[in-house]
């Protein structure tokens, strides 16, 4: 499912996230970014230097389905986007089964 990744209530890009994990809640793709990413980018990259994922702590990462609702996993959200790798990834952890049969 495409849905788009929002900081603050910018969007900063979109990603087609899949089950990876459907126990635990799992859901990951590859993180596609709109211009406004550019802003967060070299901040990100730089937390994903340190500890190789940018996640809710470092920013209000929100991932909203096509249907504009807003997803709240209990595991957040992380952005991995390593300098000199031309793939950034998403994952999101602890999304409840409710929620996680839409991704399938």
């Amino acid at each position: 499912m495409i849905c788009i990744i929002v900081i603050d209530e910018i969007a900063i890009g979109e990603a087609n996230l899949q089950v990876i994990d459907e126990a635990m809640g799992v859901i990951g793709g590859r993180f596609v970014p709109f211009h406004a990413d550019q802003k967060f980018q070299h901040v990100i990259q730089v937390q994903c230097e340190m500890k190789r994922v940018s996640n809710i702590n470092d920013f209000n990462y929100k991932i909203r389905t096509g249907d504009n609702v807003d997803l709240h996993p209990s595991g957040g959200v992380g952005i991995t986007d390593l300098k000199g790798i031309n793939e950034i990834y998403i994952e999101s952890a602890g999304i409840n089964l409710k929620q996680i049969k839409i991704f399938k």
